[in-house]
């Protein structure tokens, strides 16, 4: 034992007078965190008030999330206490997103698990939000939707077309609300209600498409946004902007699809419109567009309801729809 007249404390006493395990201050010791400030002539530990004062930090520091090394940092002086606190704050952060993270999942699979047998398998898919690996949760959504194309029956090229742009890459994490658009994507892809949907849009019949894809595409979008801007504008169905929009609508399906233009034409082509109940359809692809970072489609609700009432009123009114018939025998 050394000549100063210091109290010094045994192992025992610092347990007790800490609260810090005797197990846990003889670690720290052996690996040279708190030293001993001496030893018996038995070799037993001794500890002055500085090092007990020491161990209490340690114990704080500990409390509050820091590895030994990062507090064998800070008592060394090599880090001051302002830098470590930001990084625990930090880190702390990040826990407490990644535990939002779970808690959204979970969530989500208790509503999900009470509708399904398949609970296993649905949380499963949910937990894929917290998975680092991209790989599975993008082939989950990229094998949904290409099942959806799949049964629409298409044309080859057209097939070709969508299973190409409907093959996702998931990014490489997810924020909190990603991770809560995707519990609600799971959720609609596993509802048959939006297979029912997304197959009505894209009926058996569209198996005739006789128009190149890139070609509707471009002149398809041209309409639908001139629907929703008479729409916006106030313009009824009967009026002649509506009309001759819809007029170029029908020509532009019943091209596409090489059939007569008869009331049961019409009656067919308004079905296929989204309506009212298509909501979660557009909300699939909002939710989408968000997992991917980008701005969410317009859904031109506004301009379909147009559109659809446009084509209801040419098949109740035969003297519009017979016009509409001349108009279009003129344009050959």
């Amino acid at each position: 034992m050394g000549k100063s007249h210091e109290q010094l404390y045994t192992i025992g006493a610092v347990s007790k007078l800490t609260g810090v395990p005797i197990k846990t201050i003889r670690y720290y010791t052996d690996i040279n965190l708190l030293p001993a400030t001496d030893r018996t002539q038995s070799r037993f530990r001794l500890y002055s008030t500085e090092a007990i004062w020491q161990l209490q930090l340690i114990r704080v520091l500990r409390q509050l999330g820091f590895g030994l090394e990062e507090i064998r940092t800070i008592i060394r002086g090599n880090l001051s206490v302002h830098t470590a606190i930001n990084w625990q704050l930090e880190a702390i952060t990040d826990q407490i997103h990644q535990l939002q993270r779970i808690q959204e999942v979970l969530q989500r699979a208790k509503k999900a698990t009470h509708q399904s047998e398949q609970s296993i398998q649905t949380l499963y898919e949910l937990g894929l939000a917290l998975s680092e690996n991209v790989t599975e949760r993008s082939r989950f959504v990229t094998e949904k939707l290409h099942a959806l194309v799949e049964q629409a029956n298409l044309p080859e090229e057209w097939r070709h077309h969508l299973l190409n742009h409907f093959t996702w890459q998931s990014p490489e994490t997810l924020t909190t609300e990603q991770i809560a658009a995707w519990t609600e994507v799971v959720t609609i892809l596993n509802d048959p209600a939006f297979t029912e949907e997304a197959l009505r849009l894209n009926s058996p019949e569209q198996s005739s498409l006789k128009m190149d894809i890139t070609e509707y595409n471009q002149q398809a979008p041209y309409l639908i946004q001139q629907a929703q801007s008479a729409a916006l504008k106030g313009e009824p169905p009967e009026s002649m902007p509506v009309q001759t929009i819809l007029r170029n609508w029908i020509k532009l399906n019943a091209t596409l699809t090489q059939q007569a233009i008869t009331p049961a034409f019409l009656h067919t082509l308004s079905t296929q419109l989204p309506t009212p109940s298509s909501e979660r359809m557009q909300r699939f692809w909002t939710l989408m567009a968000f997992l991917g970072g980008r701005e969410a489609p317009p859904s031109y609700k506004e301009g379909f309801e147009l559109l659809a009432a446009g084509l209801r009123f040419l098949i109740s009114n035969s003297e519009a729809f017979r016009a509409m018939q001349d108009d279009l025998s003129q344009e050959q």
